[in-house]
């Protein structure tokens, strides 16, 4: 099982993993990326609402509801259509340490429990390599396994979705 994963990690250029959270029903996700540009592009595309329905797979909406001054924190609301279940409307708080790690944590919505963050690391060839961790529970009584292959998918495609954007914003 574990050669799989490393061929899929190769084939795809993406680590996706979540785990059962070892306090409950969330999930533990843990994702990673090399991209083939610079950490501020990045840096900008993952702040970048308007592009958010293009990052995540079911995405109805997002919107800044307040913001610092000074532009090192702002509260988000994501409004999410995921298939067979109503939409889930969540309300988050970054914390910004610029063109290096966010981290956030739900606020209020109909997700309870949401809390991770966005690290970028430099590459000696220029590009970044992002590392992506969330802990989340599913505002909805489905099976915990199915929640967690769920998020796995979902970060999956996030994180391709990340390394598309960002290179087509170099260009």
């Amino acid at each position: 099982m574990r050669t799989a994963l490393i061929l899929a990690v190769a084939a795809s250029g993406v680590f996706a993993d979540v785990a059962p959270d070892p306090e409950g029903t969330a999930g533990v996700a843990r994702g990673r990326v090399d991209i083939d540009a610079p950490p501020a592009v990045v840096w900008a595309v993952i702040r970048d609402c308007r592009l958010a329905s293009r990052m995540a797979p079911n995405v109805e909406s997002c919107r800044v509801l307040d913001r610092a001054e000074d532009d090192s924190w702002d509260v988000r609301e994501m409004v999410v259509r995921p298939p067979f279940v109503p939409k889930i409307r969540s309300v988050f708080r970054s914390e910004y340490e610029p063109v290096r790690r966010i981290t956030f944590r739900c606020t209020g919505g109909d997700v309870k429990l949401c809390e991770g963050e966005w690290r970028l690391t430099p590459l000696q060839n220029g590009g970044t390599r992002v590392t992506y961790t969330n802990r989340a529970t599913s505002p909805y009584p489905i099976p915990a396994m199915l929640t967690r292959e769920a998020m796995k998918a979902d970060m999956t495609r996030a994180l391709k979705a990340l390394r598309r954007e960002s290179v087509a914003a170099t260009r």
